[in-house]
């Protein structure tokens, strides 16, 4: 998922002082498990914009609002309440805002869209409702089958790909002492499975051209360009 924050309230109410009349868009998906874009938290923000003098025109949570598919068979219908909005305001990623955006284009309508959340990157849960952590680079050339399913590039603080470098002390990383060496928890791994021959092989550099951004994934074709 992609994890979010909330942004401060002056944040959002700067963002917001020219506007008066506000749509308000959340997110059944990612964002309602950090709990920051359901339908409970927007239905609490409204009520705190409310209370500094905004009015609410409506209220929408699409189950996916980074996915068109899902986005607009909600907000297509709400076509005249975003036309009569001055801004619209999105609890979700960045991506759910730039979707909002592309809909409200298409619909003929320009109109400010603006954030509500921090996306601090692709987590994923380990505790339910609790905690998420970043598992995974989204690399675009991925080397779990080779490390026991874990991600050196992004559980290792230097994203070294051929073993641990000389400052691991007790099992801990050098950058942040808190945290389990990455390297030493694949050693662990491998070992378990009886696959720590995989440890002899000299991995290669990885082809970072396959991170460049923006990436687009042509879904038939299997094909990222």
């Amino acid at each position: 998922m992609i994890g979010t924050t909330k942004k401060p309230l002056e944040e959002v109410l700067a963002a917001l002082a020219p506007h008066r009349k506000v749509a308000l868009v959340g997110c059944d998906g990612c964002a309602k498990i950090c709990q920051t874009g359901g339908v409970d938290e927007v239905a609490q923000l409204a009520q705190t914009l409310e209370a500094h003098g905004k009015e609410i025109v409506f209220q929408a949570t699409p189950e996916r609002t980074c996915n068109v598919a899902k986005s607009d068979p909600v907000l297509q219908p709400l076509k005249e309440k975003i036309e009569e909005a001055d801004a619209l305001l999105v609890l979700g990623c960045g991506g759910a805002v730039q979707i909002t955006r592309h809909l409200t284009e298409t619909y003929g309508l320009t109109k400010p869209v603006k954030v509500g959340l921090n996306s601090v990157g692709h987590l994923d849960t380990v505790v339910p409702g609790a905690v998420a952590t970043e598992e995974c680079s989204d690399c675009g050339d991925c080397v779990l089958n080779d490390t026991g399913g874990i991600c050196p590039v992004t559980r290792c603080a230097k994203s070294l790909l051929n073993g641990p470098c000389g400052g691991a002390e007790a099992g801990k990383c050098e950058v942040d002492h808190s945290r389990d060496c990455a390297w030493i928890l694949i050693y662990e791994r491998l070992k378990a499975l009886g696959e720590s021959d995989r440890l002899k092989r000299f991995m290669e550099p990885k082809d970072y051209s396959r991170m460049a951004k923006p990436r687009t994934l042509y879904i038939k074709e299997g094909r990222v360009a």
